[in-house]
């Protein structure tokens, strides 16, 4: 199983959720699927989302999801501060293209 947490605008997936409250899917596990196939499954594009995270990791489209993972999704309206810029590198752009300026 995949613990899939939605946040902000996202829990809106989840009928008669509450933002006082988590919102949590569990998630059927496909083997081999990736972060991008898997949000696929909310009729989502990466474009919908903000900064998102596998097992505490920043996400990366071609992440493949383990069994039992914990997957934390975040609206486009909600990323780290400062870009998260510390995280990604100084210089990241919201393309499929990993940077690391470091």
């Amino acid at each position: 199983m995949i613990e899939t947490h939605l946040y902000g605008k996202l829990r809106s997936l989840v009928p008669k959720s509450k933002a006082c409250e988590d919102t949590i899917l569990m998630c059927e596990f496909i083997e081999g699927e990736t972060f991008k196939d898997f949000i696929n499954r909310f009729n989502l594009k990466l474009e919908d989302l903000g900064d998102s995270f596998i097992d505490g990791k920043l996400a990366k489209s071609t992440d493949i999801l383990k069994d039992g993972a914990r997957v934390a999704l975040f609206p486009f309206n909600m990323v780290l501060l400062c870009g998260g810029q510390h995280i990604k590198g100084h210089g990241y752009t919201r393309k499929e293209i990993d940077i690391d300026y470091y």
